[in-house]
This record gives C-alpha cells, sequence and structure tokens, in this order.
C-alpha cells in the first residue's frame, strides 16, 4: 500500500457562509508525508528506480518535487545527485549536504543533457521534473482526480489548480474523458488555473501567436525563480498551455497582494495553512468570487501542500507512545463519556493491533485522539469502528474532532461506523454532517428483568 494520497477532502463550511457561492471543498495534499501532492509521484518513482536495481537517483526540477523525491529516495537508501546550475543558489540553501552537484562552471548545450549524462555514467534513476517519467506522472495524479470525484458522486463543477508543469490539469482532463465515456459524468468540470503575476497576458499572446515571446523569463530575478510557480523551459510552458486551450480551461494571474490576502483568508476561516508559493490555487478562487466571475455551485480547490494548523499523526510506531499514555490521554479528552479502563484499553489494543489510531496536536501538545478498532468483517457490517474520538476542552469548536473524523473515513475509505448516545444531539448532528445515517439502536443484553 502507497504511503502517499487518500488525503482530506475538506468541506469548507465557513469559506461557504463568507462566500455564498456553493459547496467549497479544500483537497489538502500537505497531508502526504513529505508534505506536497508530488509525493504521489515521488513515491512511484523510487519504486520504479528499486525495481531497475538502480543504486542511486539524480533529481532536478522545483523545490517542492526535489524534497518529495529525496524523500523517498531515502526510505530506500539510494544514493542522491542534486546538480546545481546558474542561478540556482537556492538549492544550496535547501538541500544543503544533501548530494549537491555544482555544475556552474561547466559548460553545457543543455541542463537535461548534462544530467543524462550524469545518470548514464553513474547508472543511476534520472528524475528531472517535466522531463522524464511523464507518463508515470500524469496516471499517478489521475488517482488525485478519482480521490475527489468518488467523494462528491462526480458532481464538480469548477476545479481549481496551480500553473506548473501541467500535470494536475492534464491528469483532470484524462480522467473526465474517461469517466464522460463510461457515462458516470454529463458534462466536464472546468478547470482554473492560477498563476503568477503576468501569467494571462503570457497565456493570451500564445493563444494569439501560437508561441510564447522571447526572453519571457528574464524578466524575473534570481531569488523569484525559487519561489515563482513557473515553467522556467519554454518548450515545457507551451506544451501546458496548449493542455489548457484543450480542457477549455482559464488561466487566473494573481498579484503578490491578493496571494497574501488569500492565505490569511484561508488561516482565519478555516484553520488551513499554504505558503506563497503554493497558494494560487485558492488565491484563483478568490479572487473569481472578489471580482463576482463565479456562479454558485460546487467548486474543488487543489492545494499542494495545503493542511490543518492542526497535525493529524497515524501513529505508526507505537514505541513513541506506550498504551498507558494513550489509555491515560484518551481517558482525558473522553471524561463526560468515558468507559472503564479495562474497555479503553481493549479497544486501544486491538486499534494498534488491527486498526489504527490517528493523533492530533498544536505546536506538540496533543489536543484529541481518535481510535479506530477493526471489527473483522467484509460485508455484514462496516469493517472498521470509531470507538473514541475526543478533544480537550480548549479545542471544543476549532475542528479539531471533524478533523480527526474526516480523516478516519478517508483511511477506511468510508468503511466505518460508530455509537452515539441517543440524547447527544450536537454530536448526531456533526455525524449526519459528515456522512453518518442512523441505522439502528444498539441494545446489549443485561439479563433478564
Amino acid at each position: 500500500m502507497l504511503k502517499s494520497g487518500r488525503t482530506s477532502l475538506l468541506r469548507a463550511h465557513k469559506l461557504e457562509k463568507l462566500f455564498g457561492v456553493g459547496e467549497i471543498y479544500l483537497k489538502l495534499e500537505g497531508g502526504n508525508p513529505a508534505g506536497h501532492k508530488n509525493d504521489r509521484i515521488a513515491e512511484v518513482l523510487i519504486k520504479d528506480a528499486v525495481a531497475h536495481k538502480c543504486k542511486g537517483i539524480v533529481i532536478n526540477g522545483s523545490p517542492s518535487y526535489i524534497n518529495s523525491v529525496l524523500y523517498y529516495a531515502t526510505l530506500e537508501d539510494l544514493d542522491i545527485v542534486i546538480p546545481l546550475f546558474k542561478k540556482e543558489r537556492w538549492k544550496m540553501s535547501k538541500f544543503k549536504n544533501k548530494g549537491i552537484l555544482d555544475l556552474r562552471t561547466r559548460k553545457y548545450s543543455s541542463k537535461l543533457d548534462e544530467i543524462e549524462k550524469i545518470a548514464d555514467e553513474k547508472n543511476y534513476y534520472l528524475a528531472a521534473e517535466g522531463y522524464t517519467n511523464t507518463h508515470i506522472s500524469q496516471m499517478i495524479l489521475e488517482n488525485l482526480t478519482d480521490e475527489i470525484f468518488k467523494k462528491l458522486d462526480y458532481k464538480v463543477d469548477n476545479i481549481y489548480t496551480q500553473l506548473s508543469y501541467g500535470y494536475t490539469l492534464t491528469s483532470i482532463h484524462n480522467y473526465l474523458l474517461k469517466r464522460w465515456m463510461n457515462g458516470d459524468i454529463e458534462k466536464f468540470s472546468n478547470i482554473i488555473c492560477g498563476t503568477w503575476r503576468e501569467g494571462n497576458d503570457v497565456f493570451k499572446y500564445f493563444q494569439k501567436n501560437k508561441e510564447i515571446r522571447e526572453n519571457i523569463f528574464e524578466e524575473f530575478k534570481e531569488e523569484e525563480l525559487s519561489r515563482t510557480p513557473i515553467l522556467l523551459d519554454k518548450e515545457l510552458l507551451e506544451q501546458t498551455f496548449l493542455d489548457i486551450n484543450e480542457t477549455n480551461g482559464e488561466v487566473i494571474s494573481i498579484d503578490e497582494k491578493l496571494l497574501k490576502e488569500s492565505i490569511k483568508i484561508l488561516k482565519q476561516k478555516e484553520q488551513i495553512r499554504v505558503s506563497e508559493q503554493e497558494a494560487y490555487s485558492f488565491a484563483a478562487f478568490y479572487k473569481a468570487v472578489k471580482y463576482q466571475k463565479i456562479e454558485s455551485g460546487r467548486h474543488v480547490i487543489i492545494l499542494n501542500e495545503g493542511r490543518s494548523v492542526i497535525n493529524i499523526e497515524n501513529l505508526n510506531d507505537y514505541d513513541d507512545i506506550s498504551k498507558d499514555k494513550l489509555v491515560k490521554l484518551t481517558r482525558e479528552l473522553l471524561v463526560e463519556y468515558s468507559d472503564s479502563v479495562e474497555e479503553t484499553e481493549d479497544a486501544i489494543m486491538n486499534a494498534i493491533d488491527k486498526g489504527f489510531i490517528l493523533l492530533a496536536s498544536r505546536d506538540g501538545v496533543y489536543e484529541g485522539v481518535c481510535i479506530i478498532a477493526n471489527l473483522g468483517f467484509k460485508d455484514f457490517i462496516p469493517k472498521y469502528h470509531l470507538a473514541y474520538v475526543g478533544t480537550n476542552k480548549s479545542s471544543k469548536g476549532r475542528g479539531v474532532g471533524t478533523e480527526l473524523i474526516q480523516r478516519a473515513i478517508d483511511l477506511t475509505d468510508g468503511n466505518l461506523s460508530l455509537h452515539v448516545d441517543l440524547d447527544n444531539k450536537g454530536a448526531k448532528k456533526l455525524y449526519e454532517r459528515l456522512g453518518f445515517k442512523h441505522s439502528y439502536n444498539r441494545m446489549i443484553y443485561e439479563g433478564e428483568i
């Protein structure tokens, strides 16, 4: 089973109330192990490298791409080579002592030719973003699209993404085409790309002239190149624009002021954290709302590294926290509805052995726990059961419980049940909003009256 993927699709109720444009969903790709959508691609690339018996890997691309590939390559103990070219000092600051190969004084015809030569000489796997393994990238990102559309019954009006190498956009289009051919959808979703300040002007120039004007990248300063989500290759950018045309997509330019405003709104309203470099998709949505260029409907915004301010941890290493500490924490967070110590211990041991445990923390302090037991059934009743979910008093109303339950739903593919007191109307309302339905009343035998 892959470590990446199956990230949360959060319904943004507070943003819906603020904007009044229908349903808003945030796809939080920061929930991946290395914190980015690129994890999905990187994990499969490393599996491919291992399958080809490569002892090392040459990595080149954006900071997030390098970071994701580096994460999975390290897990497999692969040797790392990160080529350093001119105007790439950001690699030194971000990946110092991570296998940097300084090529700034070397003469070469093209960066791609040079790193291909290095990979061939060492018999290393080559992972060059935008140039190699594009079929894997597009195929894997179709899984991301599938996660979204299955959760929303194949009904999405607008999808907002970020203009970069075009993988996500092309993958969405390919997925929609397949689903349309299968009869799962009646119409294609609109694909809207957020991009840097003059991106829309460049796109319009391309539509008119079928090419990108010369020296487009010379206007960018070196420090901008490491944080601006653009393709620094004319040919690749032209191909991406072709994909946008074919999908009837739209390009929305974002300035720095709007970008910062968008990030602030996301954090204040939905407790979602995202960097300036990866906030262009939401900024495009926000700009469309702000200038009343959006109709009411169902909107999905893919946040490449978006994550909740609350950290949700799937506790895989139980050496880090003892059973006794888990029992104590669970009982502290469930004071009002606590079962006996024996019952709590039993549920936790089942979760450790067969199910899983989620812990929510903020700034290193645990604020919530979710114990998921495995009942062992395939079809009779749901395989997984939410035994306990609780948060501390200071976190009430801040969405911690919702985050935990939503993550449990994602990890179990919705094959999940729970018990709720009939008198607990607040909890019942929350569970119903998250997709649970009241099926039957649970009765426990206590002897004849």
